[in-house]
């Protein structure tokens, strides 16, 4: 790519040569940003995770305090836990700008069955009650591969 861009210049204005120098460097430093190692480090740790495939869920709802349903995914004994020992590694809290009542989550699930049993049982359904999820609102996507 080097030697096309220096051929286009040749002959041409330095003004248009010094352009074609800076649009070079950009590329260049953007091909060497993309391909060092921390580069897709969020894809791969979801991806390679103790040798597991995961699947990524989007869950929204609306809640009735937005500030006590994220309480629940703080500190120690959250909600954190309660996912990953039912087949959730990473759990992301999102939060409407426009409407802070509207809230969700991205989820990377290794166990799918597992996540789903406890999102439908007993447990799960009384967990979002008390932080404040209305059931009614729930809407689950599953990442389609």
């Amino acid at each position: 790519m080097l030697s096309f861009i220096i051929l286009l210049s040749i002959g041409q204005e330095d003004n248009t040569r010094m352009k074609s120098f800076r649009y070079l460097l950009a590329v260049t430093i953007t091909g060497l940003a993309f391909s060092q190692p921390g580069f897709g480090q969020h894809h791969d740790e979801h991806e390679g995770m103790q040798g597991m495939s995961m699947v990524h869920v989007t869950i929204t709802h609306e809640v009735e305090d937005p500030e006590h349903w994220l309480a629940a995914w703080r500190g120690e004994d959250s909600r954190h836990e309660l996912f990953e020992d039912n087949g959730a590694m990473h759990v992301h809290t999102l939060q409407s700008a426009d409407n802070p009542n509207l809230t969700g989550l991205v989820v990377a699930v290794a166990d799918m069955d597992k996540f789903m049993a406890m999102l439908e049982s007993e447990e799960g359904q009384a967990a979002a009650i008390a932080d404040g999820v209305k059931l009614d609102t729930m809407v689950l996507l599953v990442e389609t591969k």
